[in-house]
């Protein structure tokens, strides 16, 4: 090991100030927002709008199961 790798930041995939770090800001974030208004902001403003962010969460949910959209029978 180098002089150079002991003065690494990175820690990889177990980086648990990182993790602490992350949490201690997103429980900060929601202390101190208006989680109502901003879920009103974030809504859908037309039909044509919800109905494609209903697409992308199908195609989201498809490939989470390990298949890509349009591979079944039934989507072909």
């Amino acid at each position: 090991m180098t002089d150079t790798d002991k003065d690494s930041r990175v820690q990889g995939e177990g980086d648990y100030r990182a993790a602490r770090r992350h949490r201690r800001k997103v429980q900060q974030f929601v202390a101190t927002s208006d989680t109502q208004e901003l879920a009103r902001e974030a809504a859908p403003r037309s039909e044509a709008e919800q109905q494609e962010l209903l697409e992308a969460e199908r195609q989201g949910r498809a490939r989470a199961k390990g298949r890509k959209p349009g591979n079944r029978p039934s989507e072909r």
